[in-house]
């Protein structure tokens, strides 16, 4: 008898709610992003469609109804077929809401239909959401004007790893010509952001650390065979700062071998930690980073943040702020 399941990857989903910006906004916003699995079992299925609903306690906060046709262009494949002990992903599933009902949960109900039958078959699942709190007051990391590349929105590249950098975020720095590199950009050297200090957002313990990787020539596709033992060392030399209170800040792609900081090493915010590099799997020199809920990335799972202590459009915030994709912040302190 056909059978299908339903995973989700992360079980459980922190979701964000982007209220406090530097400028004003249409209202709240509340984002929620997974990966979806559906396999097969027993007899091969053809995938017929996906529903999403998205609940807060009884009350109903969206429904999405994704066809076939919106799979197969999803996945880009020509069909949704389904064979024995086989499936499909479907990765980083995003969800940008109005954040006035905040989602307590998102229920998923797959639709199949087996290959020699008419009948359909069925499965479906529930994902909680929450919204985490965030405990520790990060400072701005950086000093200069740096611009947002990538950060928590639709368009943000880290959403093709939705379990630990679903709200990563990516500075570069500009120089005096609003431009983030000189020349051609060929050379480490052309990039403002190279080489430039990194500070500790927020006091802790550092519980990882490494600096052997090489920094590549920007639009060098790096080797790969540097990563193969540990996909940790995708994002390059980094730090991870524990704050005590299960919190941890990220920092990746710093430059070999100039880390201020060591694993075990207790540190104060403002704490130099190393240099803006470019290892690891990186275009170009920048600074990643994000929180989490524990010391690894892929293996902990990420949490929303904010950033407290910069300037945006003429003004400070020393209150915590969502810093959104192609922002350009200062900071001098």
């Amino acid at each position: 008898m056909a059978k299908i399941i339903l995973e989700s990857r992360p079980k459980a989903i922190f979701a964000a709610l982007y209220d406090k910006m530097p400028f004003p906004t249409v209202g709240p916003i509340q984002e929620a992003a997974l990966d979806v699995g559906v396999t097969a079992f027993e007899e091969p299925v053809d995938l017929a469609g996906l529903v999403f609903n998205g609940y807060r306690k009884r009350q109903l906060i969206f429904e999405q109804r994704w066809s076939s046709r919106t799979i197969r262009a999803r996945i880009g494949e020509d069909n949704t077929r389904l064979e024995p002990n086989s499936g499909i992903a479907l990765r980083s599933i995003q969800f940008l809401l109005p954040g006035y009902e905040l989602l307590d949960r998102i229920e998923i109900t797959a639709l199949a239909q087996p290959v020699d039958s008419d009948e359909t078959i069925q499965a479906h699942m529930t994902v909680p959401v929450t919204f985490p709190q965030q405990q520790t007051d990060l400072h701005f990391p950086l000093r200069g004007v740096w611009w947002a590349i990538q950060a928590a929105d639709w368009s943000d590249f880290h959403k093709q790893e939705v379990f630990s950098q679903t709200y990563a975020i990516d500075f570069v720095k500009l120089g005096t010509d609003n431009n983030f590199f000189a020349g051609d950009g060929l050379a480490l050297e052309d990039h403002y952001s190279w080489n430039q200090p990194v500070y500790a957002t927020a006091g802790g313990k550092v519980v990882y650390a490494i600096d052997f990787l090489p920094d590549g020539q920007p639009g060098v596709p790096a080797d790969t065979r540097l990563f193969s033992d540990d996909p940790r060392r995708l994002l390059g030399n980094a730090v991870t700062v524990s704050h005590g209170n299960g919190e941890y800040s990220f920092y990746g792609h710093l430059r070999q071998g100039r880390l201020a900081v060591s694993q075990g090493q207790m540190v104060e915010r403002g704490d130099l930690i190393g240099y803006v590099g470019n290892s690891g799997h990186s275009p170009g020199p920048h600074l990643h980073f994000h929180l989490m809920n524990g010391p690894n990335p892929f293996l902990d799972q990420g949490l929303p943040f904010k950033f407290s202590h910069f300037s945006a459009g003429g003004q400070f915030f020393e209150e915590a702020m969502v810093i959104a994709t192609r922002m350009i912040v200062r900071s001098e302190t």
